[in-house]
């Protein structure tokens, strides 16, 4: 009796400590972030995260779906935050994964709300587009505080432009951001702002020097005449 007991409670014991397959498979395999954003492209090709909301502007995924409408070829666009993930990397790159989940042809774009940091990349379709030298004129014509919207509507209308490695190869002079140009309306205000003190200053000094100066002329010509004596007549 006492040996079918403590079979009984090692038997228990053995469960509990290995759950059934399927839960022990769950533990294993949690939804990874890829996962996540691949269901979401299925239901909506443009994923925009919830979690900048002050980085991007309410019509941020209605824009960027206008946008890579007019590349004429099906698109894929995840909007999240990059830290953490290497674009510049294959190995560690999120639009492998992307297309590894959704197995569909088309542009896959992954691009942060926040900074200039993104990738894109092209995967089959028959009609080839210069996506990488579009992304790259587009990082450098912009501002590095541009909207994600702005950035990926400045990229498609390079990349259909024809002109994407040259203008790529020739960027022009970076344009500036809204804090630089905060800082440079300050220092502007702060130089009138000395300018005019000294201004005052200057008028200020030469006003009060007006009646020494016209004193001293006086008193120099008062001195001038007091020192003449008067010339003695002939007897």
């Amino acid at each position: 009796m006492r040996g079918g007991w403590l079979v009984l409670i090692l038997s228990g014991v053995v469960l509990l400590a290995c759950p059934p397959p399927a839960v022990a498979r769950e533990r294993a395999e949690p939804v990874s972030r890829a996962d996540h954003i691949a269901a979401q492209l299925r239901r909506d090709p443009v994923y925009v995260t919830d979690h900048a909301p002050r980085a991007l502007p309410p019509d941020a995924a209605a824009r960027i779906k206008a946008a890579v409408a007019r590349l004429g070829v099906p698109a894929y666009v995840a909007v999240t935050p990059t830290v953490g993930l290497n674009t510049g990397r294959h190995g560690e790159s999120l639009l492998p994964l992307l297309r590894d989940r959704l197995r569909r042809d088309g542009v896959y774009i992954v691009a942060s709300p926040s900074s200039p940091d993104g990738e894109v990349r092209q995967y089959g379709g028959s009609r080839r587009l210069p996506l990488e030298d579009a992304w790259r004129a587009a990082g450098d014509e912009l501002p590095t505080d541009a909207s994600t919207p702005e950035r990926i509507e400045l990229f498609v209308d390079i990349a259909l432009s024809g002109r994407a490695r040259e203008r790529a190869d020739n960027p022009p002079p970076r344009p500036k951001s809204k804090v630089r140009k905060a800082l440079d309306a300050d220092d502007a205000a702060d130089r009138r702002a000395a300018l005019t003190e000294w201004g005052v200053f200057g008028g200020g000094a030469a006003l009060s020097g007006v009646p020494l100066l016209a004193f001293l002329v006086f008193r120099r010509a008062h001195r001038g005449r007091s020192t003449k004596k008067p010339a003695k007549g002939r007897r």
